[in-house]
């Protein structure tokens, strides 16, 4: 649970006199660190002006690189261009409950934000919540998984999660509920994603609780009989 607490993000980070734009957490181990410079390199031509940083983690000691656009005209969120490697999950994160393809969805969505691809990772987003909460449907009702599967994410929630509903605000329904022209008249849509990405850590825990019962609810059959 702690390690999803803080959100990832990219942050401001200086050496050697200099700005740079660097992920909060550690792409191996996912603790949030300040990262050591271990060395610097310059690739430049007519075209790009890429300077790349060799960190290493202070907890898990193990190394990464993190790229930064350094042309002119060149924006401060723009800067960050990607980390070697990418970003991923550790071990003992809520995701790891989750299958493969809510993983590799949620993982691309968070990258394309990463680099600055919002329309693509806000639709992401909503996608990878709509499969989690299938998911989580399926297990507490395997025996309507036809049903589950087939329908639309609002559907599935005042259906399955009915006892969650309270939890959503209007504004996240809505957010939900319409397709692409609205969010294409909406001046930054994106900005909504955030309430789709604390929707899924909400059922990430969830899933977490529900496994844990289901659980104990084995043993105390086992024990019983």
């Amino acid at each position: 649970m702690q390690n999803h607490e803080k959100k990832l993000m990219k942050t401001q980070f200086e050496y050697d006199n200099q700005d740079y734009e660097i992920l909060n957490r550690c792409p191996h181990c996912n603790l949030d660190i300040h990262p050591t410079v271990q060395n610097t390199y310059l690739f430049e031509n007519n075209t790009y002006k890429v300077i790349v940083l060799s960190l290493a983690c202070p907890s898990c000691k193990r190394d990464f690189f993190i790229l930064n656009d350094f042309r002119d005209m060149q924006i401060i969120n723009e800067k960050f261009i990607m980390s070697i490697p990418k970003y991923g999950f550790a071990e003992n994160t809520l995701v790891k409950n989750t299958s493969q393809k809510f993983q590799d969805l949620y993982m691309q969505s968070i990258n394309s934000e990463l680099l600055g691809h919002y329309d693509i990772s806000f639709f992401g987003y909503i996608k990878s919540l709509e499969i989690l909460i299938k998911e989580i449907a399926i297990l507490e009702h395997p025996e309507s998984e036809d049903v589950i599967l087939f329908s639309n994410l609002i559907s599935c929630l005042e259906q399955f999660h009915a006892t969650n509903m309270h939890l959503f605000s209007k504004k996240l329904l809505e957010v939900l509920k319409n397709d692409y022209l609205y969010y294409y008249k909406t001046e930054q849509f994106y900005k909504s994603s955030d309430l789709v990405k604390d929707c899924i850590d909400y059922f990430l825990l969830y899933l977490e609780m529900l496994l844990k019962t289901l659980k104990l609810d084995d043993h105390s059959s086992t024990d019983f009989n």
